[in-house]
């Protein structure tokens, strides 16, 4: 090569690699954080933007999973340093609470995207604010009671329909060997965010509330003074430490035996039993779903709706590549595969999806009918509710993240488990919760 072809050489190749830079800086940077933290469904979603980067070549969506006790605080935090992701899950209390402070994009353009008529008829306003959509849910799901049947039936037990019968069949359960607990009749989580969901679950299942219809709490009524006493009585059936177990945990703990039946459970314990379980039991015949158990002051049975809606920021430089990404997301060559990563947890938001033959095309969704079934009969009755939402009208609050971030209602069920009477306890969180809706200005003294 001659001197002048050298130089002629390198002049391209500089040129090439500045226009390479320069291609890459023009890139817009989309980032979606989201709660599906699972190897397969992040390997679907990275796939899904993959493809959509193809024909928007000008456009690089990066999505994190981060788990569902982290999102909020994560969120928050990010938020205060002037430095949110383009979009997000977010429970639908941080939703509304969000839209209220004027954070949020609307995603009305999302919403018709999909056929507002399309919709899951519960979900459809899952997260609206004077009016305006400011979320739309990825996919629904209901917590589930989760049984060994042929347990029961070895012992001769009826499935518990009441607080009490939860407690007597979860004692009958219990399984010892040479003097050491072997199985535990019952188990459930103690991590916070799950503390607060099992608040909301059992306080609309006992026929009771968080705040009156003037936004005050009512922590001192009979239905939360009798939620105190039953997570007294729970402490004495579930195993040592279990205030420290997280939800997966306990997914574990059914799955391998040590544990009879699981009160806070979710469709994606389908795979968990799949893969721990004995292969000659892995199955709804053994590990089978009834209705939640109902409370002392209660008539029907009540769920945790798991349903985060994608949230979009409203000063996010990618908020509207980011409401396009998520268009996409919901069509139903990337939507079918992204539900069945997690096939009996993660159902479909569409009706159409779920009339989809490709849809129903799935060997779990087939073998764990009866799980998919139990969650669609609470979505039909209206059975289930957002964390800390015991009536539909408490979504006009937003002030239940702060609740909910506060701590103050996990420390009053874990000071009556450790001993404090029920009304104290109670008493105590009042005060707390009155006190900070005054100093964040939701509530007048």
């Amino acid at each position: 090569m001659t001197c002048k072809s050298a130089t002629t050489f390198a002049l391209l190749s500089a040129l090439l690699l500045t226009a390479a830079s320069a291609g890459a800086a023009d890139k817009k940077v989309v980032r979606l954080w989201q709660t599906e933290t699972e190897p397969q469904t992040l390997a679907v979603l990275n796939e899904m933007a993959a493809a959509y980067e193809k024909t928007h070549p000008d456009v690089s969506i990066k999505i994190e999973g981060l788990a569902w006790g982290d999102l909020e605080k994560k969120l928050t935090a990010a938020l205060a340093a002037g430095a949110p992701p383009d979009a997000a899950h977010g429970q639908p209390i941080t939703c509304v609470s969000f839209a209220a402070k004027g954070l949020l994009r609307p995603v009305e353009d999302l919403a018709d995207s999909l056929g507002k008529d399309n919709i899951v008829d519960a979900f459809r306003g899952l997260c609206r604010w004077q009016g305006r959509t400011y979320g739309v849910g990825h996919s629904p799901a209901s917590s589930l009671f989760v049984y060994r049947k042929d347990l029961l039936n070895q012992k001769g037990l009826k499935v518990p329909k009441s607080w009490d019968e939860l407690i007597q069949v979860a004692e009958a359960l219990k399984e010892t060997k040479d003097g050491q607990v072997v199985r535990y009749g019952l188990t459930m989580t103690g991590a916070p965010l799950f503390i607060n969901i099992g608040v909301g679950e059992l306080l609309k299942t006992n026929g009771g509330r968080l705040f009156d219809d003037q936004g005050r709490p009512t922590l001192t009524s009979k239905p939360v003074i009798e939620l105190l006493d039953f997570y007294k009585k729970l402490n004495g059936v579930l195993p040592p430490g279990w205030t420290g177990h997280g939800y997966l945990d306990t997914f574990a703990n059914l799955a391998n035996g040590k544990a009879a039946m699981l009160y806070q459970a979710y469709g994606r314990g389908a795979g968990y039993i799949e893969k721990y379980a004995p292969k000659e039991i892995a199955d709804p015949e053994h590990f089978a779903v009834a209705d939640k158990v109902v409370g002392p002051s209660g008539k029907l049975p009540a769920a945790q709706l798991d349903c985060e809606p994608w949230m979009v920021f409203k000063d996010a430089k990618g908020a509207s590549e980011a409401v396009d990404f998520l268009k996409f997301f919901f069509k139903d060559e990337n939507y079918v595969p992204y539900l069945h990563s997690v096939p009996i947890h993660l159902l479909s938001i569409k009706k159409s999806t779920t009339k989809n033959p490709k849809y129903a095309d799935n060997a779990m969704i087939a073998k764990w009918r009866p799980w998919v079934d139990m969650q669609e009969k609470y979505f039909k009755n209206d059975w289930i509710k957002p964390v800390l939402v015991t009536d539909w009208d408490d979504m006009k609050k937003p002030y239940l993240l702060e609740v909910m971030g506060s701590g103050i209602l996990v420390d009053m069920v874990f000071d009556a488990v450790k001993g404090m009477p029920s009304a104290e306890a109670a008493a105590k969180a009042q005060k707390r919760v009155e006190d900070l809706l005054v100093q964040t200005g939701y509530l007048k003294k």
